[in-house]
């Protein structure tokens, strides 16, 4: 195939399927632009935010039995006033001691000696051998470091209990492991290796940590709804098993004075900490609801169930797919979100597809997230939407432009019935702005007042240009109540159509149409009747109206340019209409002053009284023509009301 007809066939295409191909350019801009506007962070702060929304709605894990949180509260430190002294940790930590836990975490900075007995305190860490001290790194430049006490360093465990947090200072996501191992992550693989014999294992080669058979899920910089984000250190998304005090809790005091039963401590990890409002050790985490807060005690004994219940019960990770994923996903919603607006013209139907997948997105993003999967969910609804919202919007105004030049071709001439079909079958002969040219079988109308000038001269202009529209407008009602179209006013003359500009295929269609134009134009007569009554009251002549019918083929289109269009239709049909019609001053017409064709005639299936007037050939014709006289209309044309015409 030859260049030309190539680009001739890709023109022909594009022509055809112009509104979908601008839809699809305005699917393609709008993928382009939600991947955009998340990669520039746009979406960060709302998508964390719907982040904690899935998050609180995942809390129905059982407790972890094997934490407990030895708390300092306000009552424990009114009895023993802060901060406390060495002596009340070292008698704290062996009482712990003796009920023979896995693990005790002291969540306190104990690099300086406080008041009295520091060396209760050594011996008492010493003897117990499985303690994690408290540390405190430096990530903030020009802010110093907590190093573990000497005394303290050789004896026991230490690990960094600083806490990563976003914006509003909501903790989502912790280092477990920097230049050292996190608070929590010193209490996890001490607890694994002293109860069940393993460890969190690192890979140096490939710079990764596994807790039992997973590989834990590192976050980077742009890690899900995260841009350019502070990723130091081995990040991971903190996944919470519980809401505030959802771990066992002993009150420090109960610890001291041995009031506890050792059970709930044996071979379990006991982390002490403070809860005391007082000490200003809290955070806001994705689940708190409304002002509450969760204590730093509580937040790392989250991180370590998290730990060891991924190691020992291969308790997922939060994780999120790749980039690339995540791209195809966003650009899937949004071409899903234009499609339906493309192919479903119904905008109810649009909105009620687009809310039931609006639906199936948030379950199925929510239900993903209780499999620890973390999917974009707000750029992928916000692309559904936004798709479907603008391909309808200018699929509307596409409409409204139609809607316009067709109310502008047909309002004046059909009725607001026949308008409605119209606009609901556009379609059918709509293309490029214009109505596309068609044979169609019709019936033509046409009337003609025989004696204008007389009764123009019996008036004033102002008063002759009412009483001529108050004429049209007797016919153009009586055709439009029959469901026909007015296609023009040629002076005092009509010229009306039955059957455009939906076509008939049908006889009966066909029938029906032939019909109502006899009917109608009965009823003209009748109204014109009553209205020459009236003027001739008021000292004015009375008009007679010639009316010739005529069916058959014909041409129907819009004609003019594309600023000034008009309906019409064309043919040898339409001139025998008129020729009938001008007859009417040769022959009689019959009380009426109708004259109808032979085509029209065998149509009326005797529903009118009608009378053969002779075969002539009429004016530029070389065929003559059956000609008929209307005389009246028979009972059973009852069936014509213009109800029923309308409705045909």
């Amino acid at each position: 195939m030859k260049i030309p007809a190539v680009l001739s066939t890709i023109g022909d295409f594009c022509k055809r399927n112009q509104q979908q191909l601008i839809a699809g350019v305005i699917t393609l801009s709008v993928s382009l632009g939600m991947l955009a506007m998340r990669e520039n962070g746009a979406f960060k702060q709302v998508e964390l935010w719907s982040y904690d929304m899935m998050m609180r709605s995942q809390l129905h894990e059982p407790p972890d039995q094997r934490i407990v949180i030895i708390e300092i509260s306000e009552n424990d430190i009114q009895n023993y006033r802060w901060p406390f002294s060495d002596r009340l940790f070292a008698k704290m930590i062996n009482q712990l001691s003796r009920a023979k836990p896995a693990v005790i975490g002291v969540d306190k900075y104990l690099d300086l000696p406080v008041l009295e007995g520091r060396d209760e305190l050594v011996k008492a860490v010493k003897d117990a051998g499985n303690v994690v001290n408290a540390k405190f790194i430096a990530i903030v430049e020009g802010r110093k470091g907590i190093e573990p006490a000497a005394d303290l360093a050789k004896i026991s465990i230490h690990g960094y209990v600083n806490l990563i947090t976003d914006k509003g200072a909501i903790a989502r996501r912790t280092a477990i492991v920097a230049d050292t191992g996190s608070f929590a992550f010193e209490i996890a693989n001490l607890y694994l290796q002293r109860i069940h014999n393993q460890q969190i294992e690192f890979n140096p080669s490939a710079i990764q940590f596994k807790a039992g058979k997973q590989i834990i899920p590192r976050l980077t910089e742009d890690y899900g709804a995260y841009h350019e984000e502070d990723a130091s250190g081995y990040q991971i998304m903190i996944r919470y098993r519980s809401t505030p005090r959802g771990f066992k809790h002993i009150r420090a005091t109960d610890i001291i004075n041995g009031n506890f039963d050792p059970a709930l401590i044996r071979d379990r990890i006991a982390i002490i900490g403070v809860t005391a409002e007082s000490l200003k050790d809290s955070y806001p985490t994705p689940v708190n609801s409304d002002d509450e807060v969760m204590y730093g005690v509580e937040i790392h004994a989250n991180i370590v169930s998290q730990l060891v219940s991924a190691t020992l019960e291969d308790r997922p990770f939060i994780q999120v797919w790749s980039k690339e994923s995540e791209k195809l996903w966003i650009v899937g919603c949004v071409v899903v979100g234009g499609a339906i607006a493309i192919f479903i013209a119904n905008v109810f139907k649009n909105l009620g597809l687009l809310a039931i997948l609006s639906g199936g997105i948030t379950y199925g993003c929510t239900y993903a997230f209780a499999q620890a999967l973390w999917l974009p969910i707000f750029p992928s609804l916000l692309g559904l939407v936004t798709a479907n919202v603008l391909v309808m919007a200018y699929q509307l105004a596409v409409q409204q432009a139609e809607r316009k030049l067709l109310m502008g071709l047909f309002s004046r001439h059909v009725s607001k019935e026949l308008v409605d079909i119209i606009w609901n079958n556009r379609q059918q002969f709509m293309e490029d702005g214009r109505i596309t040219g068609q044979e169609v079988y019709v019936t033509v109308l046409f009337t003609d007042m025989r004696n204008f000038s007389t009764a123009a001269e019996a008036q004033a202009p102002g008063e002759t240009l009412n009483w001529l529209n108050n004429y049209l407008g007797t016919i153009a009602d009586e055709v439009l109540a029959h469901g026909g179209m007015v296609d023009k006013y040629i002076g005092d003359a009509v010229m009306a159509v039955f059957g455009v500009p939906i076509p008939h295929s049908n006889e009966t269609e066909r029938t029906r149409d032939a019909q109502s134009a006899v009917a109608a134009s009965l009823a003209i007569a009748q109204k014109l009747k009553e209205m020459n009554d009236v003027w001739v009251s008021q000292g004015l002549p009375p008009v007679t109206t010639g009316i010739g019918i005529n069916s058959g083929i014909v041409i129907a289109g819009s004609l003019g340019s594309s600023d000034r269009l008009e309906y019409s239709v064309l043919g040898d049909t339409v001139n025998i209409a008129a020729r009938l019609e001008s007859f009417n001053k040769e022959v009689d017409g019959g009380p009426h002053h109708i004259l109808i064709s032979e085509e029209t005639h065998n149509r009326l299936e005797n529903n009118f009284a009608t009378e053969f007037v002779c075969r002539y050939a009429l004016k530029g014709k070389t065929q003559e023509t059956s000609i008929y006289r209307v005389l009246d209309i028979q009972k059973s044309i009852n069936q014509l009301s213009p109800a029923s015409s309308a409705e045909a």
